[in-house]
């Protein structure tokens, strides 16, 4: 809610002369991108655009004439999308998986580029129509007997389970034009893609620095904090684009006087366990001297899990209390879990320590149980990024040490990520949309391939720093991956 604009403006909050603080601010990057991004699927453009045209038709004469303006250009918009989406075909008649656009060139393709969205943004926000629309949906489904003219498909058992609602509907096309609405288009992409229920539109933000821009002029002061945001470089860059690189490492005093215009300060402290309380190892190889790497293409190596669950046993032979471990991914776990039954890996660790996985039902009491019970110890097989991963506290007993299973690089199969380092990659320069490179079928760029590195280290960091919770506690880190 802090971070979006309009919807401070609905709940009447003002920030003006307010002292913001952001905790965890190594996802204020990520949660600005994923609040001002947007999806539209066939089932929203289809389910809108009748619904708009009989709201339309019930009420047009008692309109004031701006209002039936604004309407039809809503309608023109929305024929223009259902029939791109419906046009988007392969030449063998299929319907590709994903095509990325800018936004300007999407709306030249889908025939809507003569249509002012900006008006249309600034009229769904400020006529509050999208409320109108939903009650007259619900008036519509519980008044008409004919099934054609409800909003939702009907059948004689009732709605479908698998149609959207209209609120639904109006909230994701609100979203959706104020994205394309917004007045600067180079720092977003649309892709397109066959979804589960047929072509989908994804407005995806590719520059925060505009709408924290809006919050940091708004408010008095903006405090940033958070305990694994270094390095800071990528995400000053990226709020604050025009300071270019900072590091206090590689910056000279003068260069970081480069802040002082906007009476921007970074600052940082160390931390306060001594290091004396910490044992990190990289452990290259497994019992048998077989190199210890997961990459995508390596992970159905069963010699190298085996490998590893070995090494995994081998600590747990040795290290007291709890065992939390980490993987890159749920696929991952499942094929290890999958190996090291096979292998009776699972049960040489469980004779030493009870071992708890991520999916079961009471997780936490029963690892905790575990581990102050009779047992001493137990181990907690986990997911970078899952539920586990950050806000829980693994103190004292409970985290003795954390092992990360591989390396938990996000995957370039993602078109928003390849469209994200792409476009971090052009700050600076003038972004051309006919020269865009793909970090993921070409190399990366310098400050692509710096980006890309700190999402990584920042899951592991977040991850690793489940364990020593205060200033007394201790725990070995343990990388289990010869990257």
């Amino acid at each position: 809610m802090l971070l979006s604009r309009s919807a401070r403006e609905a709940l009447g909050v003002s920030l003006k002369n307010s002292v913001v603080i952001i905790d965890e601010a190594h996802n204020l990057v990520d949660t600005i991108l994923a609040t001002h991004s947007a999806l539209l699927d066939a089932r929203c453009v289809t389910l809108l655009l009748d619904l708009v045209q009989r709201y339309f038709k019930k009420y047009w004469q008692r309109l004031r004439g701006s209002n039936v303006v604004h309407i039809r250009r809503t309608i023109a918009l929305l024929r223009a999308l259902d029939k791109y989406m419906r046009a988007v075909k392969t030449e063998d008649g299929g319907t590709p998986d994903v095509l990325v656009k800018g936004v300007n060139e999407f709306l030249h393709d889908a025939h809507a580029d003569h249509i002012n969205v900006f008006t249309i943004d600034r009229y769904l926000r400020e006529s509050k129509i999208g409320r109108k629309l939903n009650m007259f949906a619900d008036r519509q489904v519980g008044s008409n007997s004919d099934a054609e003219k409800r909003p939702r498909a009907q059948t004689a058992a009732g709605p479908q389970k698998s149609e959207i609602a209209p609120a639904t509907a109006v909230a994701a096309l609100e979203a959706f034009i104020a994205g394309i609405g917004s007045p600067d288009r180079t720092g977003a992409r649309i892709v397109v893609r066959n979804g589960a229920h047929g072509v989908e539109l994804s407005y995806v933000l590719l520059d925060p620095s505009e709408a924290f821009g809006e919050l940091r002029r708004e408010a008095r002061a903006v405090v940033l904090a958070g305990g694994t945001m270094t390095p800071a470089t990528d995400v000053v860059e990226q709020l604050l684009p025009r300071f270019g690189r900072l590091s206090r490492d590689t910056c000279s005093p003068a260069e970081l006087m480069k802040l002082d215009p906007d009476n921007a300060r970074l600052f940082s402290w160390s931390h306060v366990v001594s290091p004396s309380h910490i044992c990190s190892l990289v452990i290259e190889s497994g019992p048998t001297n077989t190199p210890l790497k997961f990459a995508f293409q390596d992970q159905q190596n069963t010699l190298r899990i085996r490998e590893c669950g070995q090494a995994l046993a081998a600590l747990c032979n040795v290290i007291p209390g709890g065992v939390v471990v980490f993987f890159p991914s749920y696929a991952l776990l499942s094929k290890m879990l999958s190996v090291w039954r096979e292998n009776g890996i699972i049960e040489r660790i469980a004779r030493r320590k009870p071992v708890v996985t991520e999916d079961a039902q009471n997780v936490l009491s029963e690892y905790v149980e575990h581990v102050r019970g009779p047992h001493k110890g137990a181990v907690l097989l986990s997911v970078v990024g899952g539920r586990l991963s950050e806000g829980i506290n693994f103190s004292d007993e409970l985290g003795r040490a954390v092992v990360m299973v591989g390396v938990p690089f996000p995957s370039l199969a993602s078109p928003e990520l390849n469209e994200r380092l792409t476009y971090y990659e052009s700050i600076g320069q003038k972004p051309t949309m006919s020269t865009v490179a793909r970090p993921a079928e070409q190399s990366m760029g310098p400050r692509a391939r710096s980006l890309y590195e700190s999402l990584c280290m920042r899951a592991v960091n977040q991850s690793i720093g489940r364990a020593i919770r205060h200033r007394g506690d201790f725990a070995a880190i343990v990388f289990l991956d010869a990257r």
